[in-house]
């Protein structure tokens, strides 16, 4: 696979984006940085979870002029939670450059944002009824922005922004490079883009592709009246450091985060009924690895893009595969396996086969994680296991969970099963850890501690990705 060295990135962003952890590209981020860097217009067809933030902000980012306080890139919203997620991300990637990121979205002050934009924004993200209203106001100008973004575009047609986004692209200058990103592309958007783009080059990442291969797949069969006390079975068997609960209506999320919390379970519900404010709050709460479950519509998680959802688990099934597809791409994220686990009644059974079939993937019925340990063919652990020289080992647990160095290192050569010079380096991030180690250790490293508990919590073991 092509790594982010080989795409024409330059070595500041290089090396951010090693400091980050990333090391090989998502199919979307391989195929768009190099046309987005070669000055091209590009339409990503891509689904949350496919590292689409990367793929335009990178190249974004790079050919930024500084020196300049003028905007000169505008990235376009439909929603609040994602112009914030969007803003974190340019900001981490811009670590090493000096450049202005800055976000305004409606629920905060005009007078505050106004401000920062006079005080130099480089990048502006922008929802678009925000940014609508700071253009009238005189204090959002464009005839700089070279670089125009439209992110979930098919979800601002659904919010009907689209004639405002079309007044937005009109004030841009004529010579802009911009780029589109949608999950699907329907005839309004098309249009948009006949429209407003030069020569488009048109990427498309299709739903086999997005991620379901980094995520395990099962299903709980029983029968409605009991699923509550299934799921706290099953929650308490996972142990998930974080898991997205979906659920169909906003009652039933309401209903749902009140009964796990009233079990002593770690949730919050994320909702419409919210005002934006509790809204914001559990966001920020669940991205800050400060809730381990989230119990969410599909239309509030809209736009939640959190790296480190271990689980996802469909209490009520998705209406279509796509859905479902958009819904576990939340998991297997950052060179790690997820797990996603789905709910049917005897009657819904019936649709897994149809799942299966359309999202060209395999859903087994759950089994507790001891029993999945017993069961698991050795054969599919080895597939990124080097045969010679070190192995790179990811471990489920970091900083965030209390573990440190000394203590992985303790449970790997305890009792002499993994010599202690066969370990090459140990690197605790805050929740999740890395060991190198000699490749013909790296087996017995795997037995010795997948599956087994450390400070308390149980971690999992699996060779790193490439």
């Amino acid at each position: 696979m092509t790594p982010f060295a080989e795409l024409g990135l330059r070595g500041d962003v290089l090396a951010t984006l090693d400091e980050l952890g990333y090391t090989t590209p998502t199919p979307i981020q391989a195929q768009a940085i190099p046309q987005l860097l070669a000055g091209r217009d590009v339409i990503g067809q891509a689904q949350t979870g496919t590292g689409k933030t990367a793929a335009f902000g990178l190249p974004l980012l790079q050919y930024l002029d500084p020196s300049s306080e003028e905007t000169q890139a505008l990235v376009l919203t439909p929603t609040r939670e994602l112009c914030i997620q969007v803003t974190q991300a340019l900001r981490s990637y811009a670590e090493h450059l000096s450049v202005e990121v800055v976000a305004v979205f409606g629920g905060q002050a005009v007078r505050t944002q106004t401000s920062r934009l006079y005080a130099g924004a480089h990048v502006v993200v922008a929802t678009v009824g925000r940014a609508i209203d700071l253009i009238t106001r005189g204090s959002l100008s464009l005839p700089a922005t070279r670089y125009v973004v439209l992110d979930e575009a098919d979800e601002m047609l659904d919010l009907g922004f689209i004639d405002d986004v079309e007044r937005i692209l009109r004030l841009c200058p004529s010579g802009r490079q911009t780029s589109l990103f949608s999950a699907t592309i329907p005839p309004p958007v098309e249009r948009l883009a006949d429209r407003y783009m030069y020569e488009p080059v048109t990427i498309r990442v299709a739903p086999a592709q997005l991620g379901v291969d980094a995520v395990e797949e099962a299903y709980v069969e029983g029968r409605a009246g009991g699923k509550v006390e299934r799921l706290v079975q099953v929650l308490r068997a996972e142990e998930p450091e974080q898991a997205i609960i979906f659920c169909r209506t906003k009652a039933g999320t309401a209903r749902l985060d009140e009964t796990l919390r009233s079990r002593g379970l770690d949730v919050k519900a994320l909702h419409g009924d919210l005002t934006q404010g509790q809204r914001d709050g559990v966001m920020l709460a669940f991205k800050n690895h400060r809730l381990s479950l989230l119990v969410a519509t599909d239309v509030a998680a809209r736009g939640l893009d959190i790296e480190h959802v271990t689980h996802v688990i469909n209490y009520d099934l998705p209406n279509t595969t796509d859905s479902y597809v958009h819904r576990i791409g939340r998991t297997g994220r950052v060179g790690r396996t997820g797990r996603a686990i789905t709910f049917v009644t005897p009657r819904q059974r019936e649709d897994i086969p149809r799942i299966e079939r359309e999202a060209r993937t395999k859903i087994g019925e759950w089994e507790p994680p001891e029993e999945r340990l017993e069961h698991a063919p050795r054969p599919r652990r080895r597939e990124h296991a080097p045969e010679s020289g070190s192995a790179k080992l990811f471990v489920n647990r970091g900083r965030g969970s209390g573990i440190q160095e000394d203590d992985l290192r303790w449970a790997l050569a305890e009792g002499a099963v993994v010599p202690e010079k066969s370990i090459s380096s140990i690197s605790v991030l805050e929740r999740f850890s890395f060991v190198e180690i000699d490749a013909e250790h790296a087996e017995q490293a795997l037995e010795r501690l997948d599956g087994s508990r450390l400070k308390g919590k149980q971690i999992r073991l699996e060779y790193a990705r490439n």
